[in-house]
């Protein structure tokens, strides 16, 4: 048992020189204060430890001795200076401080020189003082690391428990060696003491250096309120003020911070957290002068934005530059998920401003040309008319061809009107019960000046009514642009069908033609605002992109939808969805007619020499 105390007792021994090199290479790489303060406190502590196993036991040399008693009470002022570097100390307390380190270490070289011998109450009574001081060095900062860690991220919060506890063990034991006597000298009472210093050594090596497996179990519990902040910044932040505000706030929490701020890469600042942009601004500024030396030291990371890199700032709490060392690696990957957001955020500003301007431009273009194409009309009616004198046959047909494309741009600046009375909210629906059948009618009729010799139209409808609560003149503008796109998408001509039918509570309306089709990947361009599929057979017709963007949206605010079936180089089927003003009836009615069949359909054929 003997040899078994004295290899743990040099064991420990070994374990504090092996955590002082350690820590003085953490210094070595860092070169902060309180790393250097923290250094010298374990540095002095493997000194002391190291000392104990050198020499005679029972005849040590005065000189030894008195280097430990001064080291072992250096390592606690150390000890109390790290503290120092975080909370200062008050004026008096620090002279208190140096007060109890001076008596200290006279006590010391006392009890080595003149008190050598002295009575073992009074040698009992020395050491006590010694290891009070001592304690007292250590204590208070430990006592205060444990407190002011509740309120800190999960690593430092671990980190400097794991500090406190290790010497708060090591004051416990000193003391219980003390008052313990002779009972604690036994070889037992050595080998449990011996084997709780060595259990002390990793937790105070954790707290400065600890695993990365360590540390991410530590930061476990954050782990979801991290991503779940993440994700609100990238996805729900309506603005990129937001999303900064929250992003600052976020950095702050996730290091520990005292404040946050976001800076653009001019220096603008886009955000601030506790801090005013000025006051941001003479720290980053003494930060670059001097970053060692700075009374708050700011953590700042670059934010890489499309227009250069800004920053991401956060005045580090007392304990930060220290025990924050992960949160500070983590910062560094939240700056590359705040850019994103940010930059997300642009996109979707820029987008909003892009089709805000879209929607003044379709106002000012519409009010602009309204004007001058309604006098265009005008004077194409009177010469129609004859009310500006006779025309020949060839000014007759100038006259119907002019009279067709004011009429063409009229429906254009229509539905440019609408378009914009979209996007602004401003559009109203006239809501009336009606029969789809008329409304489809009014609509073929309506393109029937667009029909030329290679086009016709057909109209298939039921026998019974199909009632539908809708705008009807609205209504009419889906149909009607359906059969002009079906027309003008079918340029070798060919039979063009307007099909409508109710079944189930729905009424529907399919526009059929035998045209040029639309390849699958292209569908989805129809019905955005401006979207045209342009092809090498398409490219020479004119058009907007407005019609289906309207038509659709239209159908949505009447409770509707329009899809399409398109087969390249077969045609295309575009079909109005609305639903029926009474559902029982819409049934009944799509029993009559499948019972009825083609007997019991109307047949409109529209077919329309042209006039060119």
């Amino acid at each position: 048992m003997t040899q078994a105390a004295a290899l743990l007792q040099n064991l420990a021994a070994a374990g504090f020189v092996a955590l002082g090199v350690a820590i003085a290479y953490r210094w070595y790489r860092e070169r902060g204060r309180a790393q250097a303060m923290l250094a010298l406190a374990l540095i002095t502590l493997a000194v002391v430890a190291a000392l104990g196993r050198v020499g005679d036991p029972q005849h040590p040399l005065a000189v030894l001795s008195l280097v430990e008693i001064v080291g072992f009470l250096l390592s606690g002022y150390f000890v109390l200076l790290f503290r120092n570097e975080f909370i200062p100390l008050g004026s008096f307390a620090f002279q208190a401080a140096n007060l109890l380190l001076a008596i200290s270490i006279v006590v010391g070289i006392l009890d080595v020189t003149a008190l050598a011998h002295a009575d073992p109450r009074v040698a009992t009574v020395i050491v006590l003082e010694i290891i009070g001081a001592w304690a007292i060095f250590t204590g208070e900062p430990i006592a205060r690391f444990w407190l002011a860690s509740r309120n800190l991220p999960a690593v430092q919060r671990a980190r400097m428990r794991f500090l406190s506890f290790g010497f708060a063990v090591l004051i416990a034991i000193l003391f219980i060696s003390v008052l313990g006597g002779s009972a604690l000298r036994s070889p037992t009472a050595i080998v449990v003491t011996e084997l709780v210093v060595l259990m002390v050594i990793p937790a105070i090596y954790v707290s400065f250096a600890p695993p990365a497996l360590l540390r991410r179990i530590w930061r476990m519990g954050e782990e979801d309120e991290l991503r779940a902040a993440i994700q609100d910044l990238l996805i729900f932040s309506p603005t990129r003020e937001v999303l900064a505000e929250r992003a600052a706030t976020w950095a702050m929490r996730l290091l520990g911070g005292n404040a946050a701020f976001i800076t653009d890469p001019d220096g603008k600042f886009i955000a601030n957290a506790g801090i005013d942009p000025a006051r941001a601004a003479h720290l980053m500024a003494e930060q670059r002068k001097n970053p060692l030396g700075a009374p708050d030291r700011v953590v700042a990371v670059p934010l890489p934005l499309t227009d250069g890199q800004g920053s991401l700032g956060v005045v580090a709490g007392p304990f930060s530059p220290v025990f924050g060392t992960e949160e500070i690696t983590q910062l560094r990957a939240y700056a590359s998920s705040v850019s994103a957001g940010l930059e997300r955020a642009r996109v979707t500003e820029r987008m909003a401003a892009i089709e805000s301007n879209k929607t003044q431009f379709l106002n000012l273009a519409s009010h602009e040309l309204r004007g001058p194409v309604t006098v265009i009309r005008g004077y194409v009616s009177m010469l129609e008319g004859g009310l500006l004198g006779h025309l020949n046959d060839r000014g007759r047909k100038a006259a119907a061809m002019m009279s067709a494309k004011a009429s063409e741009m009229n429906e254009l600046i229509d539905e440019m009107v609408e378009a914009a009375r979209l996007e602004d909210g401003g559009l109203t629906l006239k809501l009336v019960e009606s029969d789809l059948r008329d409304i489809a009618r009014s609509a073929t009729f309506s393109v029937a000046p667009l029909v030329d010799s290679r086009h016709q139209v057909d109209l298939d409808l039921p026998e019974r009514r199909v009632r539908v609560k809708v705008d009807p003149d609205r209504t009419k503008t889906i149909i009607a642009n359906l059969l002009s796109n079906a027309i003008k998408y079918s340029p070798n001509g060919g039979p063009i069908t307007c099909h409508v039918r109710a079944r189930a509570g729905i009424a529907r309306v399919a526009v059929s033609d035998h045209g040029l089709g639309i390849a699958p990947q292209n569908l989805h361009m129809l019905f955005t605002r401006f979207g045209r599929v342009i092809t090498p057979e398409t490219e020479h017709l004119k058009g907007t992109g407005l019609g289906l963007f309207l038509g659709r949206q239209l159908a949505r605010l009447q409770g509707g939808d329009i899809t399409v079936i398109s087969v390249p180089g077969k045609g295309s089927t575009f079909t109005l969805h609305l639903p029926s003003a009474s559902a029982a009836e819409a049934s009944a009615n799509g029993a009559t007619s499948s019972a009825h069949g083609a007997a019991g359909e109307e047949r409109v054929h529209t077919n329309r020499r042209s006039t060119d």
